[in-house]
């Protein structure tokens, strides 16, 4: 390299150095000092939960995951380890990049609160297996499942009639209709916000026979993990007022039709009705009333009874001597589509598994005259299976399968004899209802209880499956009302259900009455 001598000589001078040329070189070296730091002390920003799904929310069975995601890749067995869930919630974790996923094993129990705690945990490039070099920013969220709440119709005082909303754990009742209107039945939307019932107007002659479909709000302000509501539409934000009860909105009124029985779809979108025209009888089918749209016949054959099944998208309806499964979409033009199925050997369908894969339904035995008088309860699947799990010389009222396991809760009458009274007597054939279990896989049946005489039993179990709901007959022998006055039916009874989680058994506590009565006690979503 030529000296600075040599460049004087050959009257070279030396080029001075620029202001910018310092900034560029001195910006560098700042560079390559924090990084030498970087590499040798380690990344020092802390990990931390971005995300947690269920934080402040309000859940419900529909509800069976929580995802929480954090701000970087995680050592996973460091999470699983000091995640914990008060009071226990059984479940199952997977990972998907920065994402845990935490899918519980039971439907949760309502009415209480969770508190989620991770209070240590390390990254994955953590430099040590302590998490020393990983500072974990300590995590907790609080999030709770829907309360304990069930409606009935009034048979006293002021509730005569109208609908009512109870809080078992309070024992506290809200009247949620008018006087002037006679609940006649009810259907509550599936964030138990609003109900949906027809009623007469009790002022107007044959008020029973001039049913109209109306709504009302409950108060219940629903918190589900999803910001939005099934309609789309933002309902729930942090400081809105509480909703108030009793707002009225008339859905569907009888001017040109009489509205029979109806049902709701489980997303609360679609609403099934039947109805017959006032001046032309004959003109008699199932109408569907969409959340937005107008109401429009339903295109297919007449039939009876009927229920909209778990996907919000077909209709099971008797039909003939059978039973038909309906594809609402398709069955909307002036040609009817075909059935999507057709059960000709079942008169009633009682209940649908959640996920559609099978239901409880009736076979009356009307070909086979060795079982007139008997009905058989069969448990058929999607895939055309059928299993028969009992066979009743009698009646079989109502079934409920069980959300928490493979069990179907069922109620059927039993023919017994009363002896006669007197010498001009004769013995008396009576219904005694019988409550009980069938195990789904060994099809082996657990007597839960025999209720007192009467033809009919409307039994309600819990969303979580661990209570269930009775109206019983306050005349006859066994679970007798204090005030027998109040009419047949109208006594409401819970029962605990508790289990024994090895034998897949059920043992029903004695039952409780509550200090009101009621008819068609049914449990909010």
């Amino acid at each position: 390299m030529a000296s600075p001598f040599w460049r004087r000589a050959v009257g070279i001078r030396p080029t001075p150095t620029q202001p910018l040329d310092c900034l560029v070189w001195l910006v560098m070296a700042v560079l390559l000092v924090l990084l030498a730091l970087l590499m040798l002390v380690g990344d020092h920003a802390r990990v931390r939960v971005r995300d947690f799904t269920w934080q402040g929310r309000q859940v419900g069975v529909e509800d069976r995951a929580f995802v929480i995601t954090f701000s970087r890749p995680m050592d996973t067995a460091s999470v699983e380890t000091n995640l914990t869930i008060t009071p226990p919630l059984p479940g199952k974790i997977s990972w998907a990049g920065r994402r845990l996923a935490y899918t519980l094993q039971q439907p949760i129990p309502y009415g209480q609160t969770f508190r989620v705690n991770l209070l240590q945990a390390r990254d994955r490039f953590a430099p040590n297996k302590t998490g020393k070099g990983s500072r974990f920013q300590p995590f907790q969220a609080e999030f709770s499942s829907r309360k304990r709440a069930f409606l009935y119709i009034g048979v006293e005082g002021e509730e005569a009639n109208r609908l009512v909303l109870a809080d078992p754990a309070q024992r506290q009742r809200l009247i949620l209709t008018p006087k002037n209107l006679r609940v006649l039945a009810f259907k509550a939307y599936p964030l138990g916000d609003r109900v949906l019932f027809s009623a007469g107007d009790s002022s107007q002659d044959q008020g029973a026979l001039n049913q109209q479909l109306y709504r009302v709000t409950t108060g219940i302000q629903p918190r589900p993990p999803v910001d939005l509501d099934l309609r789309g539409k933002p309902f729930w934000q942090p400081g809105r007022p509480q909703p108030i009860s009793g707002k009225l909105e008339l859905v569907l009124d009888n001017r040109q039709y009489q509205n029979l029985k109806f049902d709701l779809s489980a997303d609360g979108q679609v609403i099934v009705v039947q109805r017959v025209n006032r001046s032309n009888p004959a003109d008699f089918g199932a109408w569907v009333v969409p959340a937005q749209a107008a109401p429009y016949r339903l295109n297919t054959q007449p039939g009876g009874d009927f229920l909209i099944a778990p996907d919000s998208q077909s209709l099971v309806l008797l039909q003939g001597t059978g039973t038909a499964i309906i594809d609402l979409a398709r069955n909307t033009g002036s040609v009817a589509a075909k059935p999507l199925d057709f059960l000709p050997e079942y008169g009633q369908v009682l209940d649908i598994t959640p996920d559609g894969t099978a239901a409880a339904m009736v076979n009356f035995n009307q070909n086979d005259p060795e079982k007139q008088f008997q009905q058989s309860l069969v448990l058929v699947t999607n895939q055309g299976q059928k299993t028969q799990l009992l066979q009743v010389r009698g009646g079989i009222l109502g079934a409920h399968f069980d959300p928490m396991g493979p069990l179907l809760y069922v109620v059927i009458s039993e023919l017994e004899t009363r002896p006669a009274q007197g010498t001009l007597d004769t013995a008396a054939y009576v219904q005694r209802p019988l409550l009980l279990t069938v195990n789904l896989k060994t099809l082996a049946q657990t007597r839960l209880l025999r209720l007192p005489p009467q033809p009919d039993v409307h039994m309600s179990l819990s969303p979580d499956g661990r209570f269930m709901l009775l109206n019983v007959s306050d005349q006859g022998d066994g679970l007798k009302s204090a005030d027998p006055s109040a009419g047949s039916g109208s006594s409401i009874w819970t029962l605990d259900l508790r289990r024994d989680t090895t034998t897949d058994q059920v043992l029903a506590t004695d039952p409780q009455p509550y200090p009101f009565k009621g008819l068609r006690a049914t449990w909010l979503p």
